[in-house]
């Protein structure tokens, strides 16, 4: 979430910046070209490629859509901790566990 406020903010001003002194240099509107890949630059990319994986993990039926209340659910039955803007396993057994475990059936 901080990408995406990064990435348009950045976008925002780098539009802003170059789409003033374009019109004042060059009597063109390029501005917004130059905004918008100055956000992608800065955020937009990371912010696209993590939805696409989230999304990609959803349909195959890997992850739950909503991932941040599965993982609170989890943290509150002490099978996580939060830490910082991640999660950790409380318990080093049950990661080994999940770390061990061959992918099912159709999964690579």
């Amino acid at each position: 979430m901080l990408s995406a406020k990064n990435s348009i903010f950045t976008g925002l001003i780098i539009g802003l910046i170059f789409g003033i002194t374009g019109e004042i240099i060059l009597w063109n509107g390029n501005g917004l070209i130059f905004g918008v890949i100055g956000g992608l630059i800065f955020g937009g990319l990371a912010v696209i490629q993590h939805f696409a994986l989230r999304f990609i993990l959803y349909r195959k039926g890997l992850l739950p859509w909503r991932l941040v209340t599965f993982l609170d659910y989890a943290t509150e039955r002490i099978f996580l901790r939060k830490v910082g803007g991640g999660y950790v396993f409380v318990h080093r057994m049950l990661m080994e566990y999940f770390a061990s475990q061959e992918p099912g059936p159709g999964r690579k």
